[in-house]
């Protein structure tokens, strides 16, 4: 296995270092304490061992021992525990939490999950989403970078769940309720959507794409998805579409 392979997946947004760097603590501090008690462990086997000295046989319960596991146990809670609590609570708060709703320049768009696919919904140039000018598009999400993207999704079956393993994004799709989810992207490119949840036997085919396009090109697609949307449009059928009012 190569380095690449055991690499996390590339960084492509404005806030995945955040989730990178609680993940990375997590890592490190848990080494720390493991290093710890190897060399515990090894001096023990070292002093103790058959032939240098005599055998201590104890029940761990002195007042002594009570207050080495009780140090022990602290600082291993306070040092890890508590430090990704402090740190992942304030980024969810600050950021992960903080949607863009007030931000006009923000792309607005629904999700509607199903098995084993990702319907992607797009308010059309009336601006209002289920008309008759949506874009929709199946397992093919658009957006431009250095902009805010605000997704709100639901499901129509099972519970799944929306994965942007670059950019450090993931959300539940539950039937019954909205859930959101934001991110920006700081670079062009194709990035996978994947589904995090088993739900059913074909989840493995529950995949799509991202593409993170410049301004320009974001444009230039909105426009022939645009036409290409209102070709597929039957307002005989309305129950091929299943849009719902965005809200606030």
């Amino acid at each position: 296995m190569t380095a690449a392979q055991i690499a996390p997946p590339h960084d492509a947004s404005l806030h995945g270092h955040l989730v990178d760097g609680v993940i990375r603590y997590i890592g490190l501090a848990t080494a720390f304490w493991f290093v710890i008690m190897v060399v515990v462990l090894l001096v023990a086997s070292i002093f103790h061992r058959a032939g240098r000295s005599q055998a201590l046989y104890t029940h761990g319960n002195s007042r002594r021992h009570y207050v080495l596991a009780a140090f022990v146990a602290s600082a291993i809670f306070l040092g890890i525990d508590m430090v990704t609590l402090v740190r992942s609570s304030g980024d969810l708060r600050r950021v992960f939490w903080n949607y863009p709703a007030a931000n006009a320049d923000t792309l607005r768009v629904e999700v509607t999950a199903q098995q084993w696919a990702w319907t992607f919904r797009y308010a059309g140039a009336d601006g209002a989403f289920n008309t008759p000018d949506d874009i929709v598009t199946l397992n093919d999400l658009h957006v431009p970078v250095d902009r805010p993207v605000y997704l709100k999704l639901r499901s129509k079956d099972v519970v799944h769940s929306f994965y942007l393993p670059n950019f450090r994004a993931k959300v539940d799709a539950i039937p019954g309720n909205e859930t959101r989810l934001w991110f920006v992207a700081r670079e062009p490119g194709k990035f996978e959507i994947g589904c995090a949840q088993h739900c059913g036997v074909s989840h493995y085919k529950m995949r799509g794409e991202l593409t993170a396009a410049s301004p320009e090109d974001y444009r230039r697609w909105v426009d022939s998805a645009a036409a290409d949307s209102a070709l597929r449009y039957d307002p005989a059928d309305p129950g091929l579409y299943d849009g719902w009012d965005w809200g606030s």
